[in-house]
């Protein structure tokens, strides 16, 4: 299993900071200089890198959005010309971004700062809007899990044993609770939805959650640990052990989905169309 995460969420989790050193402006673009040290301090034998940013870099304050002509404004940075930071500790965001004048290998690996996060107060006002989309998205796409086991019962009924992936919202696992209503439906292994027309609850199996479990000892990486029985009368095929399936309590709500993200009759030219859609004169 793989941990993929952004880069101020690698530092938060790693306590550690990026330490500007140097920048230099022209025209609100330029480079920083700047490493990633323990946010505790330490020994100053941490590796420098050079990171380009522009005008459309985000600067973030407490809660307020600022640009990098502000900072210019308030004369924290040079209108052109090199400053020296002094080690002022910041997250960033990064990302890759075409470097003119680099050559074919340094084109490709030039660090853009698409990101700065001046404080605690910003990073954590951002991190809340992100809580809350990461949450809305859930509800609306189900919780993924994958099916560890299932008791067939007589004309379609069955118990169904899953567990439920890792790395979502504690808030998301709570909704998870025995006596709870719930829908199952299958899904690929891209977590996209396989089966129905328009969205997960067209053919899911309803039933109710017989036990919520959580394990204990090491929990594998990309398992929450919690386990959940689900009964139901109807079993659909995309339900079966070793398959992944989409979870919905009751409480979250029933959406219909795009159709890109389903692929039950979604051949690529329904969804990229080709030039056989132009009349031929």
């Amino acid at each position: 299993m793989l941990l993929f995460e952004d880069e101020p969420s690698h530092c938060l989790r790693e306590g550690v900071v990026w330490r500007l050193k140097e920048v230099e402006l022209k025209n609100n673009a330029g480079k920083i200089i700047a490493s990633r040290e323990p946010k505790a301090g330490g020994d100053d034998n941490f590796t420098e890198e050079e990171l380009t940013f522009d005008a459309a870099t985000r600067v973030w304050r407490g809660r307020e959005r600022i640009r990098v002509a502000d900072l210019v404004a308030e004369e924290a940075w040079p209108a052109s010309g090199k400053k020296q930071l002094g080690g002022q500790a910041v997250l960033l965001g990064v990302t890759w971004k075409p470097a003119p004048g680099a050559g074919l290998s340094g084109a490709f690996t030039q660090f853009h700062i698409s990101d700065i996060w001046l404080d605690d107060d910003s990073i954590q006002h951002a991190a809340q809007f992100q809580i809350e989309t990461h949450r809305a998205f859930i509800r609306s796409r189900w919780m993924p899990a994958w099916i560890d086991a299932v008791e067939y019962g007589k004309f379609g009924r069955a118990t169904v044993t899953a567990t439920l992936f890792g790395g979502m919202d504690s808030s998301l696992y709570n909704d998870f609770r025995k006596g709870v209503g719930a829908q199952m439906n299958g899904a690929e292994n891209t977590l996209k939805h396989a089966a129905g027309h328009y969205g997960p609850s067209h053919v899911a199996s309803s039933g109710k959650i017989l036990n919520v479990n959580q394990a204990t000892g090491e929990i594998p990486l990309g398992s929450s640990g919690i386990q959940i029985q689900l009964e139901t009368d109807l079993i659909i095929e995309g339900i079966r052990p070793g398959r992944v399936v989409r979870v919905r309590p009751e409480s979250w709500p029933r959406t219909q989905i795009p159709r890109e993200e389903y692929l039950f009759e979604n051949s690529p030219e329904d969804r990229f169309p080709t030039s056989d859609i132009f009349p031929k004169y």
